[in-house]
């Protein structure tokens, strides 16, 4: 397995995202001028992992941002593909997002968010270090 930060998303790596995106929420659809979006951008690093045969199998992101506070990152979207599950690539990625933070120094804090119902994903983000922090995370439409 490889891994590495996508800089251009074929049509064929846009369709392995698709079916990712489908398999972390069946209520988000993937969008190509998102993605393209994304890894564009010098705040967000969208990093793939791929088999021996080219295929994307995980991914997940990274979101750099500046407020008072210092700077902060958020590692999103960490899915990986169901028969590649419980193979330590979740794990992977995450460090792979940890490293390239630790590396450019684009933030000092980091924080990912995981429902409740993925308890291998909170038992994974748990080993790693991550401390559950006591909040209430709001959302609204714009």
């Amino acid at each position: 397995m490889q891994i590495n930060r996508l800089t251009l998303c074929t049509d064929e790596d846009f369709r392995q995202i698709e079916t990712l995106i489908g398999v972390l929420s069946t209520s988000c659809k993937a969008n190509r001028e998102i993605i393209d979006e994304v890894i564009a951008k010098e705040d967000s690093h969208l990093f793939v992992a791929r088999n021996e045969e080219g295929k994307i199998v995980g991914m997940t992101t990274v979101c750099c941002f500046t407020i008072p506070t210092g700077r902060h990152a958020t590692i999103e979207d960490v899915v990986v593909l169901p028969e590649c599950q419980g193979t330590g690539l979740g794990r992977r990625l995450v460090e792979e997002a940890l490293d390239y933070l630790r590396s450019t120094g684009k933030a000092y804090k980091v924080g990912l968010t995981s429902k409740p119902a993925r308890v291998a994903a909170n038992a994974l983000y748990r080993k790693m270090g991550f401390k559950q922090k006591e909040t209430n995370v709001y959302t609204l439409d714009v």
